[in-house]
């Protein structure tokens, strides 16, 4: 006998079927770990492994020779391969796409996630984890190192959106683009697997061009032709753009299944105004009219009205959960094994943030305009519930960080002295008398004001411009108000009553008194507001208390009659409540 075996079975085929998917994990085929491998379609021949914290890559050269060993083997391999692992690819020319065409029978019926990235100009998610794992789009962040957008930028060069260097008119590489892609695309239509898929398609296009919604309607088209998905997420530009997200949502909703509700109201069918007033209302406070904490931010810095989970770059807790689901969806936590899954998993699609269109985003967004120009009623029912539904918290400066002070506050070393208060009005005056319109000043239930600590000579007094301002606005509010309804709350927004500010360290007395008058500079005014039939239902005050760093500090120095003064002044009778 020479030794040679001569069946036509493959040895691999003879083993049992169990046996030879431990060997196809062994080899790299799926994760042996059952967390998900990122292939890119282009390679180079390297997998990175989904975790949050720490990336473990695996070489594909060692199994790649199954894939081509015989028909039976790759359709095994491929069923393996496919539909363990999650899958993407880059659009960098002509001919880019060939991989999606290239891909066999076996692969697209097993393939269960695909992230298609045409051009792509913020959120650069190339193994869907870098450090910083935030939004690139901060708009009210610019530059400093901070904040989030500093570590995409660190990490990833921001890419022209597409259309942007394109000329006005009709371009004969938008139409070799659109017909590779429509292949590509006919080519995976032909072989997924219905209610399978897992798609991600990201196209940032310059809204601004003239052509940019024929181009986002041509891409859009092949993925409507698409077997049934089991989840779309699309993004069509970096940043919001009304007509670009719509698009993007019919697409996404469409491909998968799901029918949007009617658009245009059938004949005979009931319309919102034609119902009671009480529906009508209640129907208004279900929109995002309400925030899901039910308050609204407001500052001078930004001047104009904001909400978020958390204060800061605070991340979420047990605490903040529920409200973390309704703001920057992209920060959602990993799984308890520190896994980027969900919504992570495929990058940013933040309606928010991007015009983009995916089911885990639910971030709450100020109301557009539509609600306010159905109808004079309709308007005035939506000013009535975004009102009186919600806390508004007006902050003197910053929202986002509460303490800071103004960049005109600087100690200065040299005259051990500190800049006035830099501005002519109080930012709660600008707010109830360019901000809200006036016949709206009723329906508010709740006004917080907050103040960061400023510093003693910063602390308007008595006679400064913007406590006059504020005492005329107090007089002009008194009979705008519904008093017996809304609640005050004066905050001054210390840092940490352990851990003072730079410049408490070395005050005096004197310095602490006149900090003390800047207080009671701010509350007298609102004495009138207590006032009569119509005083406030409630005030609080929750003040910092200026002698605890001073260099006499004493626990029993403080302000003579401060409590009794605040409780009969701005209480006014036993039916107001302090706290």
């Amino acid at each position: 006998m020479d030794g040679r075996y001569d069946s036509p079975t493959p040895p691999l085929l003879r083993l049992p079927q169990d046996i030879r998917r431990r060997i196809y994990r062994l080899v790299g085929l799926a994760s042996r770990d059952k967390y998900p491998f990122n292939f890119d379609l282009h390679g180079p021949s390297v997998a990175s492994l989904n975790l949050g914290n720490h990336t473990s890559t695996q070489h594909h050269g060692t199994f790649h020779g199954l894939l081509l060993s015989c028909r039976y083997i790759h359709a095994e391999a491929a069923a393996l391969l496919y539909s363990h692992s999650y899958f993407f690819i880059y659009y960098s020319g002509p001919g880019s796409l060939r991989p999606l065409v290239a891909l066999t029978a076996p692969a697209l019926a097993s393939l269960v996630s695909l992230k298609i990235v045409l051009a792509e100009s913020s959120c650069h998610q190339l193994w869907c984890h870098y450090p910083g794992q935030t939004c690139c789009v901060y708009p009210e962040h610019s530059g400093p190192k901070t904040y989030p957008s500093y570590g995409c930028i660190a990490y990833h060069s921001h890419a022209v959106p597409l259309l942007a260097s394109a000329p006005p008119g009709p371009d004969s590489r938008s139409k070799s683009f659109v017909d590779e892609w429509r292949a590509a695309m006919d080519h995976i239509s032909s072989g997924i697997t219905p209610g399978r898929l897992d798609l991600g398609l990201v196209c940032d296009l310059d809204a601004r061009h003239e052509r940019a919604m024929a181009l986002a309607t041509a891409i859009l088209a092949p993925v409507r032709r698409l077997p049934l998905l089991k989840r779309c997420q699309i993004r069509l530009c970096r940043l919001p753009d009304a007509r670009l997200s719509e698009a993007a949502k019919d697409t996404a909703l469409s491909a998968s299944g799901i029918k949007r509700p009617y658009v245009n109201p059938a004949p005979g069918r009931a319309t919102l105004l034609a119902l009671p007033r009480e529906l009508r209302i209640r129907i208004l406070q279900m929109t995002d009219l309400v925030t899901p904490s039910k308050e609204v931010w407001w500052d001078r810095h930004l001047a104009k009205y904001r909400w978020a989970a958390l204060a800061g770059n605070s991340r979420c807790s047990d605490d903040f959960r529920r409200n973390c689901h309704f703001d920057e969806c992209w920060h959602r936590p990993l799984n308890h094994n520190n896994v980027i899954t969900g919504p992570r998993r495929m990058g940013c699609f933040c309606r928010r943030r991007h015009a983009a269109f995916t089911p885990f985003c639910k971030c709450w967004m100020p109301p557009g305009p539509g609600l306010f120009l159905i109808c004079r009623a309709i308007c005035e029912e939506a000013r009535l519930v975004f009102f009186s539904s919600n806390r508004f918290v007006i902050h003197d400066f910053k929202q986002f960080a509460p303490w800071k002070l103004p960049d005109l506050q600087e100690f200065d070393m040299a005259a051990n002295l500190w800049n006035p208060y830099p501005f002519e009005r109080l930012a709660v005056s600008k707010f109830l008398r360019e901000v809200v319109p006036t016949h709206c000043l009723a329906y508010l239930r709740f006004l917080e004001l907050v103040f960061p600590p400023y510093g003693p000579p910063t602390w308007p007094q008595t006679d400064h411009r913007a406590m006059l301002d504020w005492q005329e606005t107090i007089a002009w509010l008194r009979d705008k108000i519904n008093g017996p309804v809304l609640t005050v709350r004066l905050v001054v927004a210390d840092i940490d009553n352990d851990t003072p500010a730079s410049y408490r360290i070395t005050m005096t007395e004197a310095e602490c008194n006149v900090i003390a008058d800047g207080h009671m500079a701010l509350m007298a005014p609102l004495q009138q507001l207590a006032e009569g039939p119509n005083g406030l239902a409630r005030f609080y005050g929750d003040l910092s208390y200026p002698w605890r760093w001073s260099e006499n500090e004493d626990d029993d120095t403080g302000l003579p009659g401060h409590d009794e003064w605040l409780r009969e002044a701005t209480m006014n009778g036993n039916k107001k409540s302090t706290s």
